[in-house]
């Protein structure tokens, strides 16, 4: 008797697990069944600190190239302590400092560190696989890519309010906010009240 009511126990234990686990990926809302491999901490240490790394390289180029820009005429800042590239700099190059502490610790253990590089790397390529087929990941991934493009691609090149009224209509679409004239409706008037707030009322410099 006490067998039979420990087996009901463990079989509803199991199944409201397995109800949970499956209502957690469609919760999500595209209906994808498919579950991701949850990486360790080590692991995701390990792969956000190469990010990490090539951000604050990133950041650092950029940042002295602003300096050797701003070096020249009309502004002529020689001094590199007082131009407007070395705060940026000092960022990138500490960003740098910890991607490396961070991918240090991600390696250390009992293992050694070329068996726990190996176990790192397997479980980031394991989790990429299932990421690339799994709807939800993405989406999310459109969606940076969509801001990635407006930050450093139109911002880049066109005008502030242009490159801001393509970006919310881009997002608009993307998240089918809405009937397509709603969308160009409040977008216009988002950037145009944006741009008179802070241009005309502040007198500040936008982008």
């Amino acid at each position: 008797m006490m067998l039979a009511q420990h087996l009901s126990t463990q079989q509803i234990s199991e199944s409201i697990e397995s109800s949970f686990n499956l209502s957690l990926v469609s919760s999500l809302g595209t209906g994808d069944k498919r579950i991701v491999t949850i990486m360790s901490k080590k692991a995701k240490d390990f792969v956000f600190s190469f990010v990490l790394a090539a951000l604050g390289i990133y950041v650092a180029i950029n940042s002295f190239m602003l300096y050797k820009r701003v070096a020249g005429p009309p502004y002529r800042i020689e001094r590199f302590s007082i131009s407007p590239g070395f705060l940026p700099f000092i960022l990138g190059v500490l960003l740098f400092f910890f991607s490396v502490l961070l991918f240090i610790g991600s390696v250390k253990g009992e293992k050694g560190f070329s068996a726990t590089f190996k176990e790192n790397g397997r479980e980031a390529l394991t989790w990429f696989k299932e990421s690339v087929v799994n709807r939800d990941y993405l989406f999310t991934i459109g969606g940076i890519v969509i801001m990635f493009i407006y930050s450093f691609i139109l911002m880049s090149f066109l005008p502030f309010w242009i490159s801001s009224l393509i970006f919310l209509l881009a997002l608009f679409f993307y998240l089918n906010a809405g009937k397509w004239w709603k969308s160009i409706i409040v977008a216009v008037l988002a950037i145009a009240l944006i741009v008179i707030v802070f241009q005309y009322c502040f007198n500040a410099a936008l982008p």
